[in-house]
């Protein structure tokens, strides 16, 4: 059973950096999934926080005079992209067998591991976040919304195999960079990118 393969320059890459590297690209591919999802149903999901801000009896424009969008725009959408590229990028670098690439990956892993885990958090406390900015607004429109209703319907609009996708998105993210970092780590690991 073989345990390493050719690199573009003749020498033999271990089985545990071509691992460290694929995993880069799932990472990257897991940060895509979410905006790529909210590139597709993001006119729905708006409708739906519009129709839901109606139901409450306020003008749905009322969201959009306060900035508030549901669709993927913005910093929503290349944060992301950004993130996803940068990933994919140093895993290139890592399976081309440079020492830099070994060593962003020990830098960017851990920085996208606690931003998935803040992003991940702040999720979980959007309810009370867009209550707290309804009731700060000063406008006694925005602050009759219920925003809890107004997230669910938005919500509501995704397909439901959605939550799926979350939940493999934090596993593939949260399992990748830490084993990429431990097979980064490995004794193959270290021989490779010492060598010439």
């Amino acid at each position: 059973m073989a345990t390493a393969s050719q690199t573009a320059h003749g020498r033999t890459r271990p089985r545990v950096v071509t691992a460290a590297a694929v995993l880069h690209w799932a990472i990257a591919l897991a940060f895509l999934s979410i905006p790529l999802i909210g590139l597709v149903y993001g006119a729905d999901v708006q409708a739906a926080a519009e129709a839901e801000t109606a139901r409450q009896g306020q003008d749905p424009g009322v969201l959009a005079e306060h900035g508030l969008a549901f669709d993927e725009t913005g910093a929503a959408l290349w944060a992301p992209v950004s993130i996803a590229a940068l990933v994919a990028a140093v895993g290139a670098t890592v399976l081309a067998g440079k020492r830099f690439g070994r060593v962003l990956s020990w830098i960017f892993l851990p920085l996208v591991l606690i931003g998935n885990g803040l992003i991940m958090a702040s999720n979980a406390a959007a309810a009370d976040t867009v209550q707290t900015l309804f009731d700060e607004s000063g406008d006694p429109a925005l602050q009759s919304l219920d925003a809890g209703a107004l997230l669910d319907a938005a919500y509501s609009a995704y397909p439901g195999w959605l939550p799926a996708v979350e939940s493999a998105r934090f596993a593939i993210v949260t399992l990748g960079c830490l084993v990429a970092v431990v097979l980064l780590a490995l004794r193959p690991a270290r021989t490779h990118f010492r060598k010439a």
